[in-house]
């Protein structure tokens, strides 16, 4: 009896033991794991409470914190682990895990470079350790409901100064294991203030595909801002990203991903590093019909912008988009380029069935000029339809209110496979010309005050030959008072401009342009400038080719007013040509009518010599036995008696001329005298007949004499060269 209350004795305190032991296992595991936690992974733990439930075999840890290394902040803190282990799988080789749930994880991922937080954690790769080359078993597991509860992920990168964070983290995932059919997993979180982030997941473990549906509503995408700024020069990306995708995939081969779907960006804006505006839009939604990474497929059903805003400032460097873009422009420029021997990839396709812009905004700013340049285009609407990378037929149509002052529309035909086959019928009614004054200023030192434009465009083309047609209407354009600019071409816009105005104030001329756009040289709105400029100047050149019409007269019998040498008065014909120059000046009441007098100064004073020699010759007839005084003016050069009178003075008359003599005979003093006497006399005929017997203004008429004393043998002519200029 003795040896039998020992035994039962002996098992009954081995069995206290025990029974101590377990009750007090998981206090001893919880505060040796504590005590040790810098041996073990080199990081301070904390454990709150550690529970083992040996009938269900499981493990619950609570209020669990992993410290960084500085031992103040947290890296890993959660409230709750629940682990509930299956053992009798064991038997057959295979982890089982009935439940596994985490509660209120919180995960803090700091980033400094290519250097991680929880790199430390990560053990380093043994150089000296032997590799198991035996053939491992495959693992067999399996996992029944999993799941996430009110996780958190916060994420900072050090050098890009960009903080995200992932709230309201919930995973469920059914089941996992080595050899189910099918898998599913739920998750969904918040991200940033307003985002939330949806995704179902299913993986056929048979076929090894998956199907993967995720669905974001405002996600914020101002954390991405750091991350463009190595492509862009931009200091902030606004906007709220919306969508619902569907990807399927294939585990066999990764690259295997083709994904339908819709999305949209909310309130989205651009601003540069200027701290400009320089792209926005209340929204934007894209249809994804199919996009395949396999096959380099990407095709879109409708892509829709509304209410697009567009900056575009032209500076005296660069305009706004290419300071914009210059990041990325220079980090390309500077990428080395490695070409490898890799089999050629699949080529690129894309669709997009349709593409409309509704209701957008482009405001132009031109600082280059001598004073700054504002213009927008309001009320833009574009569709296109049909691009793919092989469409030959593109067909485009647009429209935009023009400042708030007429409106440009038109449509337009495009091929992707030939960029040379182009057509184009464009329209602008009624644009007001007011508004590009700070052009005009300067490149004509002239403000626009008034004026309207009307221009059709039409254009085809081939990688040969194009015909472009260019018909202009302007209306009731005035110019104001000139500038000081002298940044001004020399080429005579303005009165080009002016005298080509009808009756009715409108201009109207056409710019027709052909040619082959193959040509190195060519190209086409240089050849439209060149030759609306080539237009102006040979208008300017023969104005009254274009102001003819206005008196009903030839062209040619305007630009000069011959007179004869020594002639004093105005004849008849000459008061025919300056009443016509009159009616001219009063129906284009700005030009100025500008007479310029020339003549050969030695004929003209040998002119005048001669008359004073006829003149003293029938001076003396008075008393003389021939008879009465005789007539200047009907006095032959030839006459004797005259030839002899000039020959008592000069003997070698015959032998030097009738007026190189009378220019020795006469005092030279007195003949100066009368030549510029003449010389004035014409100037005031000329300006007292328009200004006083027609009545034109005084400003209207500009009346000088030339250069005579440096003017070319060719302009040795008694006459007035008639030009015209805008006031």
């Amino acid at each position: 009896m003795a040896r039998i209350k020992k035994r039962y004795i002996f098992s009954g305190v081995f069995l206290v033991i025990i029974f101590l032991i377990l009750f007090f296992l998981s206090a001893i595991t919880k505060n040796w794991l504590v005590k040790n936690s810098e041996k073990l992974i080199g990081r301070k733990l904390e454990i709150g409470e550690l529970h083992f439930n040996y009938a269900k075999v499981a493990v619950q840890v609570e209020n669990l914190a992993l410290y960084e290394d500085n031992k103040t902040d947290k890296f890993l803190s959660f409230n709750e682990l629940y682990v509930d282990f299956d053992p009798w799988n064991l038997l057959s080789d295979e982890y089982s895990f009935s439940k596994i749930k985490l509660v209120n994880p919180v995960v803090q991922v700091i980033q400094d470079g290519e250097k991680f937080n929880f790199d430390s954690l990560i053990p380093k790769e043994d150089s000296a350790a032997v590799k198991d080359t035996t053939q491992a078993k495959p693992l067999k597991f399996t996992i029944r409901n999993i799941s996430l509860i009110d996780g958190k992920l916060e994420y900072n990168d050090l050098l890009k100064k960009n903080q995200m964070e992932m709230k309201n983290l919930n995973l469920n995932l059914p089941l996992i294991a080595w050899n189910n059919d099918q898998s599913e997993m739920g998750v969904d979180f918040q991200m940033g203030e307003k985002g939330h982030v949806t995704i179902q997941a299913v993986v056929d473990n048979l076929k090894k595909k998956y199907q993967i549906n995720l669905t974001t509503e405002n996600v914020d995408l101002h954390p991405a801002t750091n991350y463009l700024t190595d492509y862009f020069d931009i200091q902030s990306l606004n906007g709220f990203l919306s969508s619902n995708l569907k990807i399927i995939g294939d585990m066999n081969e990764v690259i295997n991903i083709s994904l339908n779907g819709n999305g949209s960006i909310s309130d989205f804006s651009a601003l540069d590093g200027q701290s400009e505006n320089i792209l926005s839009s209340p929204k934007l939604s894209v249809s994804i019909k199919d996009i395949n990474l396999k096959t380099f497929h990407f095709g879109f059903g409708k892509i829709e912008i509304n209410e697009p805003h567009v900056l575009f400032v032209r500076n005296k460097e660069m305009t706004n988009f290419e300071r914009f873009l210059q990041p990325y422009f220079r980090s390309d420029t500077a990428s080395s380029v490695t070409v490898s021997s890799s089999p050629e990839k699949s080529s690129v396709t894309y669709s997009i069935d349709t593409l409309k812009i509704s209701n957008g905004f482009i405001s132009i700013a031109d600082h280059t000029l001598n004073r700054a340049f504002s213009y927008e285009l309001n009320d833009l609407n574009m569709t296109m339809a049909g691009l793919t990378e092989s469409a030959d037929r593109i067909p485009v149509e647009f429209s935009t209110k023009l400042n708030g002052r007429g409106i440009l529309s038109g449509k337009t035909i495009w091929s992707m496979t030939d960029p040379m086959n182009l057509e184009m019928d464009a329209k602008i009614k009624r644009m007001e010309l007011l508004s590009f004054s700070p052009y005009s200023e300067y490149y004509i030192a002239s403000p626009i005050t008034q004026g309207w434009l009307t221009y059709d465009l039409g254009l085809k083309m081939s990688k040969t030959s194009l015909s472009n047609g260019n018909k202009v209407k302007v209306d009731e354009l005035e110019f104001g008072k000139r500038t000081k600019d002298t940044t001004a071409m020399k080429v005579p816009v303005r009165l080009g401009l002016y005298l080509m105005k009808d009756a009715n104030d409108v201009i109207k001329f056409d710019i027709p342009v052909s040619g082959n756009p193959s040509e190195p040289k060519f190209k086409l709105g240089k050849i439209i400038w060149k030759t609306f400029l080539g237009l102006m100047a040979k208008t300017a050149a023969s104005p009254f080719k274009a102001l003819s019409s206005l008196a009903g007269s030839n062209p040619e019998a305007l630009e000069k007013l011959p007179f004869a040498f020594g002639q004093d008065s105005l004849t008849q014909s000459q008061r025919g040509i300056l009443t016509k120059l009159a009616t001219i000046s009063k129906k284009k009441p700005k030009l100025i009518l500008e007479f310029t007098q020339s003549t050969d100064p030695e004929k003209e004073k040998s002119t005048i010599a001669v008359r004073f020699a006829k003149s003293d010759f029938v001076g003396t007839l008075a008393s003389d036995s021939i008879g009465s005084k005789a007539n200047v003016e009907s006095l032959k050069d030839n006459d004797p008696n005259l030839l002899e009178f000039v020959r008592k003075t000069v003997p070698e008359v015959d032998s030097l001329g009738l007026e190189t003599a009378c220019s020795r005979l006469i005092d030279k003093g007195r003949v100066d005298a009368r030549y510029q006497e003449i010389l004035q006399e014409r100037n005031r005929l000329v300006n007292d007949f328009l200004t006083k017997d027609q009545g034109i203004p005084t400003e209207s008429v500009q009346v000088e004499t030339a250069d005579l004393k440096n003017l070319p043998q060719e302009l040795r002519i008694p006459q007035f060269k008639i030009e015209v200029s805008v006031k």
